[in-house]
């Protein structure tokens, strides 16, 4: 069954549910990271900043398919029934 184009498959709704929990993460770990006081002794790079992006993006999809949040978002997306919007077979 499709809805819009997406499909109900549990592997895409998978998928779907770790991608949105591993944006959680990230914002909550980047928020943790940024409220660490900063110094001048040491100028930061756009390389270690650039390292420190990939490396809170992998910790946080890490995370989210550890997570148990990861299953609750994805139970509340499967039992979702959107009858007002069109649906094709």
């Amino acid at each position: 069954m499709y809805v819009l184009g997406v499909s109900s498959n549990i592997k895409n709704l998978k998928d779907a549910s770790v991608e949105f929990v591993s944006e959680l993460f990230y914002k909550l770990f980047k928020e943790m990271y940024d409220s660490i006081p900063k110094y001048d002794l040491i100028p930061e790079t756009s390389a270690e900043r650039w390292f420190r992006e990939m490396l809170l993006h992998e910790y946080s999809r890490c995370a989210a398919e550890q997570s148990s949040l990861t299953e609750m978002v994805m139970k509340s997306l499967g039992e979702k029934r959107i009858s007002s919007l069109p649906q094709r077979e």
